[in-house]
């Protein structure tokens, strides 16, 4: 088995390798001849655009009713519109 090696042999590298890296992602970078086009993909997104995260199951130390069989459990999992018990679920 080959010698354990140190972290700092992966994090030092010589300056060509780091502006190699750097060079490739820019050739990398695709260009779709829009002037417009944010370069950071996070700026593309917009906030009025995007549809909010929804809770995909919930879990109450008391229990809650099931939307579709009214059973009163700890975990219910969203199907559709309803928060539904395990039984109910369309798995």
């Amino acid at each position: 088995m080959p010698e354990d090696r140190s972290l700092d042999d992966f994090a030092l590298g010589d300056e060509d390798t780091d502006s190699d890296a750097a060079e490739a992602a820019d050739d990398s970078a695709s260009d779709d001849g829009d002037p417009d086009a944010p370069s950071d993909p996070n700026d593309a997104a917009d906030p009025a655009a995007v549809d909010p995260a929804v809770a995909t199951s919930t879990w109450h130390t008391d229990g809650a009713a099931c939307d579709r069989c009214g059973e009163r459990v700890e975990r219910r999992w969203r199907d559709e519109d309803d928060f539904v018990c395990a039984d109910c679920a369309s798995w």
